[in-house]
């Protein structure tokens, strides 16, 4: 068996281990591998795996798309708003079963959040209060998923755009390949990307298919030329991070939450 073989099999492995069988275009975009093949190649390897492919699609209980639609269209709307009135919010995207297109009918919706340099804990803040108020469902830290619940799991600021190197793994290389993007002011999903190629170590294909079109300058820093704001910010972002901190301080177990990150389910 050679490398494209073992990568192929590898990929339909994993997905039926979700309870999922990727089709052509799904494989290729998340093909586990580090050895980098062209698409014409990957499908013409696929082909002699289309018997395991349609008997894993004949076992796994199909819903043709129409849960991944619902979420999808309450995400958006939640995106529209976020969008208006949160300008320190400069990307959000769907991870999770929802950007994998095969989400169950009461899997929640998780969500990555970047925010400007020193806004993350102020902004979290002031978008907390905001889902209270328009009664948004969200799943609350600590508590179990229901059914089409907004995750707000994963947050990021602009300076902690590399994930810590205990999340480097399969599984979040995968996310991020995935991720279904419904914000992205100021090139930082191209940005996060590029952060992270530590994911061509997994899936170098689908890494480089992302990366393609993306200009690298777009990773040089735009410095704040008002260093006053910049002095305000940091300030008030401190003051809002300790008090949260604090409040979780006793139920973190292996989440990673620190002043630039905070990923609350591990």
């Amino acid at each position: 068996m050679d490398l494209l073989e073992k990568a192929i099999k590898k990929t339909i492995s994993y997905a039926k281990g979700f309870n999922c069988s990727f089709n052509e275009e799904e494989i290729k975009e998340r093909l586990i591998s580090k050895e980098l093949f062209n698409d014409k190649k990957i499908g013409e390897g696929i082909k002699k795996y289309n018997k395991e492919i349609n008997s894993n699609k004949n076992s796994i209980e199909r819903v043709d798309g129409k849960f991944l639609q619902e979420k999808l269209k309450k995400a958006e709307k939640l995106s529209k708003w976020i969008e208006e009135k949160f300008k320190d919010i400069t990307f959000l995207g769907i991870s999770g079963s929802v950007a994998s297109n095969y989400p169950k009918e009461n899997d929640d919706i998780d969500l990555l959040i970047v925010t400007k340099r020193n806004r993350l804990w102020w902004t979290r803040l002031k978008l907390r209060f905001w889902i209270f108020a328009k009664k948004i469902p969200h799943r609350r830290f600590g508590k179990k998923e229901e059914k089409d619940q907004f995750c707000f799991n994963l947050w990021l600021d602009e300076e902690g755009l590399l994930l810590a190197k205990k999340k480097r793994n399969l599984q979040n290389g995968m996310d991020l390949i995935m991720m279904k993007v419904l914000i992205n002011r100021d090139g930082v999903y191209e940005k996060f990307l590029l952060r992270n190629d530590w994911v061509k170590k997994f899936l170098v294909n689908g890494y480089e298919e992302k990366i393609k079109k993306t200009d690298k300058k777009i990773l040089r820093e735009i410095e704040d030329k008002n260093e006053i704001s910049n002095k305000k910010n940091r300030l008030l972002n401190f003051l809002c991070f300790w008090p949260q901190y604090w409040y979780m301080n006793k139920r973190i177990t292996q989440e990673i939450v620190n002043y630039h990150q905070a990923f609350f389910h591990s």
